[in-house]
């Protein structure tokens, strides 16, 4: 049986203010089976208690980052969370 190969894939998460969410995004990206993935999250300037949050996480996890980032919108912060990943596949 040949042996499965894992792909190191950069996963990226956006957020603007949805601290109410993000516990549950964090939790469901970190129960997946495997283990070969960086996670970037993205805080387009909340001012919730979301890069909180994301930090928190961060703290608990080597793969998670953090960039915290003034308020910009979806698409220039999409384009700067990509520029910052390090691995060849994005999710």
């Amino acid at each position: 049986m040949p042996k499965s190969v894992s792909i190191p894939i950069s996963l990226i998460v956006t957020v603007f203010n949805r601290a109410d969410y993000l516990p549950l995004t964090l939790d469901s990206i970190l129960t997946q089976t495997s283990p070969d993935f960086e996670l970037l999250i993205w805080d387009d300037g909340s001012t919730d208690n979301s890069l909180a949050i994301a930090q928190d996480y961060a703290h608990r996890d080597s793969r998670i980052r953090v960039i915290a980032a003034p308020h910009q919108g979806i698409a220039p912060s999409l384009k700067g969370a990509i520029a910052s990943t390090t691995f060849p596949y994005l999710g």
